[in-house]
C-alpha cells in the first residue's frame, strides 16, 4: 500500500493535505516531505520571498543583539543596510544553489523545474526564524554561556536547513538520499575549490614577486 506522504498533493486525502500557506510552513518544520509535495504542486512563489524576508530579518536582528555583538546596534540605517546586503547574498546563493542542485539531480525519469527548486530551497530557510528569539533569550545569560548557547543553536539550525534541502531535492527529483546529499554538498565543494585555487594563485604571485625582488 502506498504511503499517504508519497502521494501527489492532489491525491492526498483531504485531512492530510496542507490547506493554506501557514499549513505548508508548519509542515515544512514538522513534515517536510508533505511540504515539498504541496509546494511543487501549488507553486506559491510569493511564499518563497516571504520566507526569505523572515530569514533575513531574523538573521540580521540576531546578529545585532547576539551576546557576542551586544551594543553594536547602530540604528535604523545600519539595520536596513544589513538587511539589504543579507537579502542580496541570500537570493544569489539560492539562485546558484538551485542551478547546481538541478544540474546534479536531474535524471531521465524526472527532469524537474529549476524555478520550483528555487521555491523549495527558499522555504528551507524557514528555521532561521528561531535565530532572533534565541539571541534575545541568550542576551540575559553570562557572555560566555550566551555565546556558547547561541553558537550551538546557530549550528543546529544550519544543519536543519541543510537537511531540509536534502529532503527537498530527494523528494522533488525522486532520487536516492546519497545522490541528493551529493547534489546539496556540491556548491560547497565548488566554493572550497575556488577558495583554495584563489589562495594558491595569491601564494604563487607572492613567491614570484619575492623572487623578482631578491633577484
Amino acid at each position: 500500500m502506498q504511503n499517504e506522504c508519497s502521494l501527489p498533493y492532489e491525491n492526498m486525502p483531504s485531512l492530510r493535505r496542507p490547506e493554506g500557506r501557514l499549513a505548508i510552513l508548519y509542515d515544512q518544520l514538522t513534515s517536510p516531505k508533505k511540504a515539498v509535495q504541496a509546494l511543487s504542486e501549488r507553486r506559491p512563489f510569493g511564499l518563497a520571498f516571504f520566507v526569505i524576508a523572515l530569514s533575513v530579518l531574523s538573521r540580521v536582528t540576531a546578529g545585532l543583539i547576539a551576546p557576542s555583538c551586544a551594543g553594536t546596534f547602530g540604528g535604523v540605517s545600519l539595520f536596513v543596510l544589513l538587511c539589504m546586503g543579507q537579502l542580496i547574498i541570500t537570493l544569489v546563493f539560492i539562485v546558484i544553489a538551485a542551478s547546481v542542485y538541478h544540474f546534479a539531480a536531474t535524471n531521465e525519469d524526472k527532469l524537474g523545474d529549476v524555478r520550483v527548486l528555487f521555491l523549495l530551497i527558499a522555504v528551507c530557510f524557514l528555521p532561521d526564524i528561531f535565530l532572533a528569539p534565541v539571541a534575545i533569550l541568550t542576551n540575559g545569560l553570562p557572555v560566555g554561556a550566551g555565546v556558547a548557547v547561541f553558537a550551538g543553536v546557530g549550528v543546529g539550525l544550519w544543519v536543519w536547513i541543510f537537511v531540509l534541502q536534502i529532503v527537498a531535492v530527494k523528494n522533488y527529483y525522486e532520487i536516492s538520499g546519497g545522490r541528493s546529499f551529493l547534489a546539496v554538498i556540491l556548491p560547497f565543494i565548488l566554493m572550497g575549490v575556488l577558495v583554495v585555487g584563489f589562495f594558491l594563485m595569491v601564494f604563487a604571485y607572492i613567491m614570484i614577486s619575492m623572487k623578482n625582488i631578491l633577484g
